[in-house]
């Protein structure tokens, strides 16, 4: 907020409720209040509040959803889904003619996972095995080449990670 507040001096600073989808543009409902800038660019304590605002549930179904929101919408660091995934329990597509939890189901080199139930398309084929994140980075490790993990929750956030990194931070962690 003090960023944009340098870049607009003499003018107000709109909170936005991340919680609300702002891809095409800022709905009035969406803003919690404004701060008055000075014209060096700092925010003042003048304040006042928005009386359209209207806070938004956001539900999440696991800790790895809740830090895909956090890291989209730059509240965290993208290190921390790392550490998400290789905390979750994760669904991917299987081949129900192969051993489940065996294989990875790959489109070339990207590896689809999903971090919950409810992140699934309900229009791929209906076959589906879990795995904790840790066991993942133990199978990708075991591949003789380079994946990508698209990581998917929710409301269609998606996040790309190299296999490699989810490999070294399940070493860094066991390391420590």
């Amino acid at each position: 907020m003090r960023e944009r507040a340098r870049r607009a001096p003499n003018n107000w600073l709109h909170v936005v409720d991340p919680a609300h989808d702002s891809t095409g543009g800022v709905p009035a409902e969406a803003v919690i209040g404004r701060y008055l800038v000075d014209a060096r660019g700092e925010i003042t304590d003048q304040y006042v509040p928005n009386p359209r605002y209207q806070p938004r549930e956001i539900t999440f179904e696991n800790d790895l959803e809740s830090a895909m929101y956090l890291v989209q919408r730059g509240y965290e660091e993208k290190q921390t889904l790392v550490d998400a995934v290789l905390a979750a329990d994760l669904v991917l597509p299987a081949d129900p003619a192969r051993e489940p939890r065996g294989h990875l189901v790959m489109r070339g080199d990207i590896v689809d996972v999903f971090a919950s139930e409810q992140a699934r398309p309900r229009d791929w084929p209906p076959y589906w095995h879990r795995f904790r994140g840790v066991e993942l980075a133990v199978v990708v490790d075991a591949l003789e080449r380079p994946v990508t993990l698209l990581v998917t929750a929710q409301g269609g956030v998606q996040f790309e990670i190299p296999g490699e990194l989810l490999v070294e931070g399940l070493r860094a962690v066991i390391l420590d």
